[in-house]
């Protein structure tokens, strides 16, 4: 056997047999019918591969279409090579948009294959795509807080960070679906200000549906939901409560707040319109500035501030009298008359004092004069006054009540009485009447009544 082996020829031969054999080997097709072996190259056809874009400026424009998006492949190649490149990463067909811009366009195909790998043909060998432009707008956010706080409790406006605007992106033709955007959080059962939640951020169209394919940005903001107790904003009014030592006046007072913000249940809050700072007189002697306490209501839980500072100007007190002053009456009933018989003029001075800068700038039109007979009957009448002037001024002196007299207006004769009997308050008696005899009877025998005034002609004293 070694013998045999070591001749040239027989190595030759056994050589050339062992080549044949591997080329056998790595030619074989295993998509033939089995024993069979591929010889040179061969022609594949691969039915639907994916148009693949590429190129495209995404961050201006999106692609609506690409018609036909699956195509025929044939190419030829060694069954090794076509083998290789069916494992490796495919047969790629692309279409390429780096230089198209918004509207309707032809692009031709092209493959990325291996070098050894030859297109013989794509169908079809272009394709139709859409492209359309991206367009940025700016919006507000809306935050909705959900749920309802623990009782007594009422969530605020939300607060957002950094800023409450973001910029939606979407192909110009959907622009228009934006309604808003918006995200939301709950509040179920907070009883204190929910701080540094993350809220994502959603666009949403007319329907209150999200737009999926908006890009938000930011996408994402934080926020604050601040939950108090409910509350309302009423202005202050200082009350002037005793009187200030003799001689002293209030040239002003000016408080360092106008307004407070009171916290309680809503029904509460409902009723109350203004909160009241009390301002005692008698301790005031000179000017300054004092701090007063705000005065809460039982079912309020809180005041803010608490207490105010008011500036209080108090000066030497000053008179002044002003002349002329017309007085008003007020209340007189039905069928009555009434004239002011002291003074007959119907016009009274009266004395004011105050603080002098106050004094100086007080105009007759600033006062009124007012005398209320209701309830009076005819009669003449002392009538107190009641003199209404501007604050930190007061009457001092000067007319304090004016005389009236108040008549029953007469009735007007009926239509057809003469003169004579119109003065004398007699009618004409229809026909068929008996005349009163002269003793004021009726003609039924029974004696006239007596006409009586409906209030006495007595002066009475004040208050009637």
């Amino acid at each position: 056997m070694d013998k045999w082996l070591s001749r040239p020829n027989v190595v030759r031969i056994l050589s050339l047999a062992l080549g044949i054999l591997l080329w056998t080997i790595v030619h074989f097709d295993p998509d033939s019918t089995p024993n069979t072996v591929a010889s040179g190259e061969e022609t594949r056809t691969f039915n639907d591969v994916k148009v693949q874009v590429l190129g495209l400026d995404e961050h201006n424009y999106v692609l609506k279409s690409v018609d036909p998006a699956k195509v025929k492949l044939i190419v030829r190649g060694t069954p090794s090579d076509l083998l290789a490149a069916k494992m490796g990463d495919g047969y790629l067909v692309q279409a390429d948009l780096s230089n198209v811009r918004a509207g309707s366009h032809t692009i031709t195909l092209r493959t990325d294959l291996p070098r050894s790998i030859q297109t013989i043909r794509i169908e079809p060998a272009t394709v139709n795509v859409v492209v359309e432009e991206l367009q940025t707008k700016e919006f507000e956010v809306q935050v909705t807080p959900t749920g309802t706080p623990k009782e007594g409790y009422k969530a605020g406006t939300p607060i957002l960070r950094p800023t409450n605007r973001v910029h939606v992106t979407l192909p110009a033709s959907e622009m228009d679906r934006v309604d808003h955007v918006g995200a939301s959080i709950s509040v179920d059962g907070a009883d204190k200000t929910l701080k540094d939640k993350s809220v994502k951020l959603v666009a949403y169209d007319g329907s209150n549906k999200p737009i999926e394919k908006a890009v938000v940005d930011p996408a994402v903001l934080e926020v604050e939901v601040p939950i108090t107790n409910p509350f309302k904003l009423v202005p202050i009014q200082l009350k002037l409560t005793g009187r200030l030592p003799a001689g002293l006046s209030i040239a002003g007072l000016s408080p360092s707040v106008e307004q407070a913000t009171i916290y309680g249940p809503q029904a509460e809050l409902d009723k109350i319109d203004f909160v009241e700072a009390d301002v005692d007189m008698t301790s005031l002697t000179k000017s300054g500035k004092v701090e007063i306490p705000l005065n809460k209501a039982s079912q309020i839980t809180e005041v803010s501030p608490a207490t105010i500072t008011v500036d209080v100007q108090v000066v030497l007190t000053q008179t002044r009298t002003i002349q002329g002053l017309p007085v008003t009456v007020s209340g007189l009933g039905g069928g009555l008359e009434m004239k002011i018989t002291d003074p007959a003029s119907g016009q009274v001075d009266i004395t004011f004092k105050g603080a002098p800068a106050v004094l100086d700038k007080l105009q007759p039109g600033d006062v009124s004069v007012e005398a209320d007979v209701t309830g009076r009957g005819p009669g003449v009448y002392s009538i107190p006054l009641n003199v209404n002037s501007p604050r930190f001024v007061d009457q001092s002196g000067g007319r304090t009540a004016i005389m009236v007299e108040i008549t029953a207006i007469a009735a007007e004769p009926p239509p057809g009485a003469t003169p004579d009997e119109a003065a004398s308050g007699s009618a004409i008696e229809p026909s068929g009447s008996e005349p009163p005899d002269a003793e004021g009877t009726t003609g039924t025998g029974s004696p006239s009544p007596s006409p009586t005034p409906s209030g006495s002609a007595t002066p009475q004293a004040d208050g009637g």
